[in-house]
């Protein structure tokens, strides 16, 4: 029986990202790192587009990859690949900003209006695109929380990612949430 060329291969348990790793940093193989990338190019670059600008997100996800491309050779085995992968390139991310002197921790004044630039940027705009504004309006710590949540990562796998408490990304998380709703809402 001929499986389409389309489902052929979905299926196969030595896939794992998990594997792939194991195997690139046993054989250092091209073939292994090529799946990886195959299989988190796209998330990785979607979560550093969203912290930043197409050229940097290009950079910073470049960078990932020559980074585990070092760490072949040293056995270094991962629990969990993907949040080894977004670790990196968020760490990767922060250091530019750093490097840039663009990085600093941006906190929330209660007394402050949010939505004051928000109606001058978003004339006749879609619900995505005032969801896409709203999103940029919010803090980088809410922001890249929001977006690994959106990503698939649970709150504790985020506190893992960023090195922060449980209690303090569920937080971030409800001020997100509640800011976007603030910020969406004062549009309609």
């Amino acid at each position: 029986m001929q499986l389409p060329s389309m489902i052929k291969g979905w299926y196969n348990p030595k896939s794992s990202p998990e594997k792939l790793l194991a195997s690139y940093l046993a054989t250092g193989k091209n073939k292994y790192l090529s799946l990886l990338v195959a299989q988190f190019h796209l998330s990785l670059y979607h979560y550093v587009l969203s912290q930043s600008n197409k050229e940097l997100a290009e950079d910073i996800v470049q960078t990932t990859w020559l980074k585990v491309m070092q760490t072949q050779g040293r056995n270094k085995a991962q629990t969990n690949v993907k949040s080894w992968l977004f670790t990196i390139a968020r760490n990767s991310l922060i250091d530019e900003f750093r490097r840039q002197k663009k990085w600093q921790v941006q906190l929330l004044d209660e007394n402050k209006v949010l939505t004051e630039n928000l109606e001058k940027s978003i004339q006749a705009a879609d619900r995505l695109t005032q969801f896409n504004a709203a999103l940029e309006q919010l803090p980088f710590l809410q922001k890249e929380a929001f977006i690994f949540q959106q990503e698939g990562f649970s709150v504790l796998e985020i506190s893992m990612l960023t090195d922060d408490s449980f209690e303090t990304i569920k937080s971030r998380l409800r001020y997100a949430r509640n800011n976007l709703h603030h910020l969406i809402g004062s549009q309609s």
